[in-house]
């Protein structure tokens, strides 16, 4: 007998947790019943298998909520969620990101089954307020198993006195690996793709390119963000607009990794950078921040990839101008990186999940 995995997030939009959420469910379909609870409604971004189950907690997000309907909406959480366990007969629920973590575990104790719960973002940086952090150290040491994806996000939590950690990578996903076409013929394409926000930084690249002289290269940048028009105007007060694009969402990036030949990566913090895996995969040289937590666990400095300090603008300048102009330096990159992914294969990564579930609910 299939047993039943339900997982838990907010919602299934576009986003970093959500996709790794589409494409484990995607993955382990076939060896388990899946069910994805959402504690919110909405309409999957990402593609999913027609035999996965999606269901929600309650219709909409309630901002700015007062204290009495703070507690009341997470009460109705809980109800709901532990309701949709029982009734779905769950084996095991897997939650990802801390609020839902915590509904989570309640859910699953109120449910007699076992949990695994999933922290993606850099705890340093993603700061939760008071609240919730006190109710994370009270909490989260009734998980099973806690997955994250670094050593620094490990080593962050070792004193929660958690049953468990372990660290899995995020895997690739499975869709995009299908669409690279390696008969394409590349074009002079700089490359970045993520939400147009401060975090991601996307103005350093936009300044470091337009004090580059070079010809026939443009920036384009995947995405959408609150950033939006501050960069669009930047773009435009630098008489650059012919040569960085901004495309907005766009839901297939095939096309892109299949055209650019460099992708530059410009976070100040992360969780662990998926993105730099899917363009590494693509064979695009990567330029990425050295920042915390990630990008120096998939990049080898000058091995198969450019690694930089966080917000150095001319250091950006010199990769990309070198990248830019050595063909072969590209291509030595492109090789090197294509064959450091093959661990984060969607294969390997399906086969630990599978492992650490069938071990949480047999112990």
């Amino acid at each position: 007998m299939k047993k039943t995995i339900a997982f838990v997030i907010p919602n299934l939009n576009a986003g970093g947790a959500e996709r790794v959420v589409s494409s484990l469910a995607n993955l382990l379909v076939e060896e388990y019943h899946i069910i994805i609870i959402t504690l919110y409604r909405c309409e999957p971004f990402y593609t999913l298998h027609p035999n996965i189950k999606i269901t929600y907690c309650v219709k909409e997000y309630f901002p700015d909520l007062n204290l009495f309907q703070s507690l009341s909406i997470n009460y109705k959480l809980i109800k709901h969620l532990t309701r949709h366990l029982k009734s779905e007969k769950a084996d095991i629920a897997i939650g990802f990101l801390p609020a839902t973590n915590i509904y989570t575990i309640l859910a699953s104790k109120l449910s007699k089954i076992p949990n695994i719960i999933n922290e993606r973002a850099n705890p340093e940086f993603n700061r939760i307020n008071k609240f919730w952090q006190t109710i994370r150290k009270l909490i989260y040491p009734y998980c099973n198993c806690l997955v994250v994806q670094t050593k620094g996000t490990k080593g962050y939590f070792k004193n929660y006195k958690i049953p468990q950690i372990q660290t899995i990578k995020n895997p690739l996903n499975a869709e995009l690996l299908k669409k690279r076409n390696p008969l394409l013929t590349k074009e002079n394409i700089i490359l970045n793709v993520g939400r147009l926000i401060e975090l991601k930084n996307q103005d350093l690249l936009i300044r470091a390119f337009s004090n580059i002289e070079n010809t026939g290269w443009k920036v384009i940048l995947v995405g959408d963000g609150n950033k939006y028009e501050d960069y669009k105007e930047l773009i435009s007060s630098l008489g650059l607009k012919t040569q960085i694009i901004l495309t907005g969402n766009i839901k297939d990036v095939s096309e892109y990794f299949n055209k650019a030949k460099i992708f530059a990566f410009t976070s100040k913090h992360e969780g662990f950078p998926n993105v730099i895996l899917e363009a590494m995969s693509y064979g695009l040289a990567c330029v990425s921040t050295d920042c915390p937590y990630g990008p120096s666990e998939i990049i080898d400095n000058n091995n198969n990839g450019m690694l930089i300090p966080v917000g150095d603008q001319k250091a950006l300048e010199n990769a990309l101008t070198e990248l830019m102009e050595n063909s072969e330096l590209q291509n030595t990159f492109r090789e090197n990186a294509m064959n450091s992914i093959k661990t984060y294969e969607p294969s390997n990564i399906a086969l630990k999940w599978s492992k650490l579930i069938n071990e949480i609910i047999e112990n």
